[in-house]
């Protein structure tokens, strides 16, 4: 029997079930879930007040005027199919670019069925039933990362976002306001004899008691409440030298959010501190507990350490685990608590691998999977690894307490405390949609190794095969090291060239690529790796041709394998060879 006509792993087989599929195969199918979907949205809003009587009478429908706006109504809705139909063709497994590919059939499905209903979730006041989709989506996202269950939480805490971006601002949010609250009740506090950086990083049990001291003078000490630049100039006559604000530890892989963030906090750009990489091209612990020493020594609150599951440029995973062990030593030895945050906006869907004890992932990046459960908070995009439609994003919470830190009340909105998210959000009305998308995947599909760690596994072992494919063409193809997700990048150089002529062989097969992509081509991206930021990683990487650096940067060719047909045995296109051809060919 051939490779081609051998029957898939019947797990397999039952995962296909969940998308379209290239030539969409599942189509017949899709049909019948879609009209059914119709059908029964039809009858329940002919069901629901049927003694009102019709608005649009069967005179209406033949008129002259409502049969010609109908057929010009069809006329441009056929036309703006035919201009997405020009649109690139992310369903298929020749699209190996950005962070996006096919969505799920549950994806598609459940965010259809929120279209048609249309809820604000804001509050339970204009979506009764998508509020509570969304607190029942995220407690299956919490249980795929770990976090303790929604209701022993005391709350379903975290909520949809329109992706990471609002995510990490979330984050952002809720440590100054934590680090604000903390600083007011040490600075109020007559009994205090903390530190300016102590009091920031008090805790919640030591805040309880300043406030219960201090009463409402704790209010003048609040910057995130008050006038921030008289509350700094009272923080300073306080602690008897300058309060220069609160700063955001981020490893150099960082998301272009984390500025932003700084700058809609108000805090300035200065706030951003860095945190350099090691050689792995993960955060450096080491340097890590040099940042916190150098915020301390210059009485600088710690707003939050940021850890990167899943960086963009090469989907690497940071230590999360050893960063966690840090914080935590801190907080158990020293009573100094810091907020933790994980930007697990691409990988935070490797979680579904937990407790997965094959070859998908090494033993490190397991601990630093396992670890993410131990965090402050999480931002997680559905409309990444989760196969969502976009916009999807989430922002999760462990504790109560970090979440509830600050509310925003509107006169003409009633909200339920125990089940509005709108008074702690930073977008007003959000769509129900990505939280019904994700609720249907979570119970089609499965937030686990049997479900999403099967697709994700086996795009992980594409990645790998094609490396190793890419490895025996013998072509000067240099591998980026340490890829941990289904991320795949490369240079092209040849033995002692330098990197400006890597950069410069690179572009021109990124260009060659890119000029083939109408027919039968890929659609890859790129990156660069800068030696500000990834120095320690560059000179590694870079010695694997001898290579002589004359560039602060190293362009790549970036592969997101997350197509899970890719390396599908039935098609005829044999995707992975194919590559290999053209790169071949690229470089001939």
């Amino acid at each position: 029997m051939s490779e081609a006509t051998r029957p898939c792993n019947p797990l397999d087989s039952s995962l296909k079930s969940f998308f379209l599929g290239p030539q969409a195969e599942n189509a017949e199918w899709l049909r019948f879930l879609t009209n059914g979907m119709l059908e029964r949205w039809f009858e329940w809003r002919k069901g629901v007040f049927p003694v009102d009587g019709r608005a649009i009478s069967l005179a209406d429908q033949e008129s002259v005027e409502f049969r010609t706006r109908r057929s010009r109504f069809e006329e441009h809705l056929w036309s703006l199919m035919r201009r997405f139909e020009g649109e690139i063709p992310k369903f298929s497994p020749r699209y190996i670019g950005h962070m996006f590919s096919e969505t799920s059939l549950p994806a598609l499905l459940g965010h259809f069925v929120a279209l048609l209903h249309n809820p604000n979730n804001i509050s339970g006041e204009s979506s009764r039933v998508g509020v509570e989709i969304e607190s029942e989506a995220i407690a299956a996202l919490r249980a795929m990362i770990g976090y303790p269950d929604a209701e022993a939480a005391g709350a379903s805490i975290g909520h949809f976002t329109s992706g990471g971006t609002v995510a990490n601002f979330e984050a952002a949010l809720r440590a100054r306001n934590r680090v604000s609250s903390w600083l007011a009740a040490g600075a109020a506090d007559p009994e205090s004899d903390l530190s300016l950086f102590e009091a920031a990083h008090q805790g919640w049990t030591r805040f309880e008691g300043s406030v219960r001291r201090a009463g409402p003078a704790v209010r003048k000490y609040d910057f995130a409440g008050g006038n921030p630049w008289e509350v700094g100039q009272l923080i300073s006559e306080r602690y008897r030298q300058e309060f220069r604000g609160p700063v955001l530890l981020v490893p150099e892989s960082k998301h272009y959010s984390w500025k932003k963030a700084v700058s809609l906090l108000g805090l300035g750009e200065e706030a951003f501190w860095p945190v350099a990489l090691d050689a792995e091209g993960r955060l450096c612990v080491a340097a890590l507990a040099r940042r916190i020493d150098e915020a301390e020594q210059a009485q600088r609150p710690i707003l939050m350490v940021v850890s990167v599951a899943g960086t963009t440029e090469l989907g690497v995973l940071d230590p999360v685990d050893r960063v966690q062990d840090l914080l935590a030593g801190l907080a158990r030895e020293r009573g100094v608590h810091i907020w933790h945050h994980v930007d697990a906006a691409y990988g935070g869907f490797l979680c579904s691998l937990r407790g997965d004890e094959s070859d998908v992932l090494g033993e490190a990046q397991r601990r630093s999977l396992d670890a993410i459960r131990l965090a402050n908070s999480v931002t997680l995009d559905p409309h990444k690894l989760g196969y969502v439609p976009y916009a999807c994003g989430a922002y999760i919470g462990r504790d109560i307490q970090d979440w509830t830190t600050r509310s925003f009340d509107g006169p003409y909105l009633q909200f339920d405390a125990a089940r509005d998210k709108g008074q702690h959000t930073l977008e007003g009305s959000r769509s129900a949609s990505g939280a019904a998308a994700t609720w249907l995947t979570a119970r089609a599909i499965g937030l686990d190794r049997d479900g999403y760690g099967r697709i994700l596994g086996r795009t992980i072992h594409m990645k790998r095969a094609l490396e190793e494919r890419l490895r025996e063409s013998e072509l000067p193809v240099r591998l980026a090291p340490h890829t941990d997700s289904n991320i795949l990048a490369f240079c092209v150089a040849r033995k002692g060239e330098s990197v400006e002529h890597a950069n410069r062989m690179t572009a021109h097969l990124l260009e060659t690529l890119s000029s083939g992509s109408a027919g039968r081509g890929f659609f890859v991206s790129q990156t660069r790796l800068s030696w500000s930021g990834y120095g320690d990683y560059l000179d590694q990487y870079i010695k694997t041709w001898n290579g002589r650096r004359d560039s602060d940067q190293l362009l790549l060719v970036r592969l997101c394998l997350m197509n899970p047909f890719f390396g599908s045995r039935e098609m005829e296109a044999d995707f992975p060879g194919e590559l290999v051809e053209r790169i071949a060919r690229g470089l001939g």
